[in-house]
C-alpha cells in the first residue's frame, strides 16, 4: 500500500469512497460459474487555493474465480482443435497488466481519477485523468466522444480518460472544450460541445475528432420537456465508413410511489449490420487473445479484436429500449432496462434492486438475462452456428471447437456497498 500512501494529498480535506464485495453467478456455463470481486475505492480532494483543488480516486481490486480467457483456453484443450495447436507450436500470449495498473498475485490497484480543478472567473478547467461523458440519450449516446456503456454492470464507474476539459458558461449557455489521448499516450482525441437553452430546452452541437484512424464526427442533441421529456442525440461518422447514429426517445413520471418513470427509445446504429453477428464479432472478442502460432495463421478463424473508443457498442442497425425507474421509498428503488435487437431477434432484460437500509450501506441484487424473440439467435443470444470456433486448413476437412461452455445463459449479481 506504499503507493497509494504517495498518491494521497498530504493536506486532504475530503475522504469518502466506498468498499464494495460483489459475487455472480453465471448461468449456463462450463467450468467455474461463479466470481467474487472485493473494491476498495477512496476519493480525496486537496484544496490548494480558493480556487484550485486536487483530486485523486484509486482503486484496488481483488478478483476470484471465474476468467474468460482461462474457460476459453481449457475449452480449446478439450477440443480437437488442441492437437493442431500442438502441433502448430501455439502458446497463448501472457497478458501483461494494462497502463497505470499494477498486478501481483491476483491483486490490482491503479489509478482512475487524478486531475486538478481550477474555477476560474471565465472558465472552468479540469486537467488530468477523468470520466468524461456528453449526451442525453439512455444508454447508447451518439455525440459522446468516448462512449462507453455500462447498462449491464451497474456497479461500474466510467473509466478514467487522459484530457484537458474546459467549460466556459455564457449565461445560461455553455462551450465545452475537450483534448485527450489513449492510456499510451499515442493518439489525440479532441472535441468540442457548444449548448444553448432555449425556451426550457438544451440544444448542443457537437464535433469531435480522433488521429488513430484519421476519423470524427459531427452531432446535435436536443433535450426537453413538452408533457412528456423528449431527446434527441445524433451524429454523422465521418472517416473511413461514413454512417448515421441516432437516438430519439420520451419519458413520463407516473404519480406514484416516490417517484416512478417510464421511458421508451429508438436506436439506430448505421455502422451496425441487420445480419447476427459470430461470437467473435461481439463485445466479448476484447476480451478474448488467441494463441500464437508459429505454423498456423489464425486471423481468421480467431478475429479478437482491440477496443475502438468511437465504435459503436450495438453490433445490429435498429433497437428498442425500453427503461423504468421506481422509487418505493427513499431507502429502495427498482431499475430495470431492456434492449431488443429488431434485426436478429434477441434481446436482454437487466434488473438492478437496491436498498439502502443504513444510509451508507447499499444492499444490491442484479441480474442479466438475454432472450430471443424471434429469429435463430444473435448479438445477445448466439446460435449454435455462431458459438462454435472452426479453423480450415488446405486439404482437410475443417477442424472445430464448441465455446458454448464460456457463454453464458445470463446472470445474477449481489453486492454490498460501504460508502464513507
Amino acid at each position: 500500500m506504499l503507493l497509494l500512501a504517495l498518491l494521497m494529498p498530504a493536506s486532504a480535506q475530503s475522504v469518502s469512497g466506498f468498499v464494495e464485495t460483489r459475487g455472480g453467478v453465471y448461468l449456463g456455463v462450463d467450468g467455474t460459474p461463479v466470481i467474487a470481486v472485493q473494491r476498495f475505492r477512496p476519493r480525496f480532494e486537496a484544496p490548494l487555493s480558493d480556487r484550485v483543488a486536487l483530486v485523486t480516486t484509486v482503486e484496488a481490486t481483488l478478483t476470484e474465480g471465474r476468467n474468460l480467457q482461462g474457460e476459453l483456453e481449457r475449452t480449446i484443450a478439450d477440443s480437437d482443435l488442441q492437437p493442431l495447436f500442438d502441433l502448430a507450436g501455439c502458446r497463448w500470449p501472457a497478458r501483461p497488466p494494462p497502463p497505470f495498473r499494477l498486478e501481483d498475485t491476483g491483486q490490482m490497484f491503479f489509478v482512475d481519477r487524478l486531475y486538478l480543478d481550477a474555477y476560474l472567473p471565465a472558465a472552468d478547467i479540469r486537467v488530468g485523468r477523468q470520466a468524461v461523458q456528453w449526451g442525453s440519450a439512455v444508454l447508447f449516446n451518439p455525440t459522446d466522444p468516448l462512449p462507453q456503456v455500462l447498462f449491464a454492470e451497474p456497479w461500474r464507474p466510467r473509466k478514467g480518460q487522459n484530457a484537458i476539459r474546459t467549460t466556459i458558461p455564457i449565461d445560461d449557455h455553455q462551450v465545452q472544450l475537450f483534448v485527450g489521448t489513449d492510456d499510451r499516450l499515442k493518439q489525440l482525441r479532441a472535441s468540442t460541445r457548444a449548448t444553448l437553452n432555449i425556451a426550457g430546452a438544451d440544444l448542443s452541437a457537437v464535433g469531435a475528432y480522433r488521429s488513430d484512424d484519421d476519423s470524427g464526427l459531427v452531432g446535435l442533441d436536443i433535450k426537453g420537456t413538452a408533457g412528456v421529456g423528449y431527446w434527441f442525440e445524433g451524429a454523422l461518422h465521418l472517416g473511413p465508413q461514413v454512417a448515421e447514429e441516432f437516438a430519439v426517445g420520451i419519458d413520463y413520471s407516473f404519480p406514484i410511489f416516490d417517484l416512478f418513470l417510464i421511458g421508451a427509445q429508438y436506436y439506430r446504429n448505421g455502422r451496425g449490420s441487420p445480419q447476427a453477428p459470430g461470437l467473435f464479432d461481439s463485445g466479448i472478442a476484447s476480451d478474448l487473445h488467441p494463441p500464437n502460432c508459429e505454423n498456423i495463421d489464425l486471423d481468421d478463424s480467431f478475429p479478437t479484436q482491440e477496443p475502438n473508443p468511437f465504435a459503436p457498442f450495438a453490433l445490429g442497425r435498429d433497437y428498442l429500449m425500453l427503461t423504468l425507474y421506481a422509487q418505493f421509498t427513499p431507502e429502495l428503488e427498482l431499475t430495470m432496462g431492456a434492449v431488443q435487437n429488431l434485426g436478429d431477434g434477441t434481446g436482454v432484460v437487466v434488473p438492478t434492486l437496491t436498498g439502502a437500509p443504513l444510509g451508507w450501506l447499499e444492499l444490491s441484487a442484479s441480474a442479466q438475462l438475454p432472450y430471443r424473440a424471434f429469429g435463430e439467435g444473435g448479438e445477445f443470444k448466439p446460435s449454435a452456428q455462431a458459438q462454435t470456433l472452426e479453423v480450415e486448413l488446405p486439404g482437410v476437412d475443417p477442424i472445430q471447437a464448441d465455446l458454448s461452455g464460456i457463454v453464458p445463459d445470463g446472470a445474477v449479481w449481489v453486492w454490498s456497498r460501504a460508502t464513507f
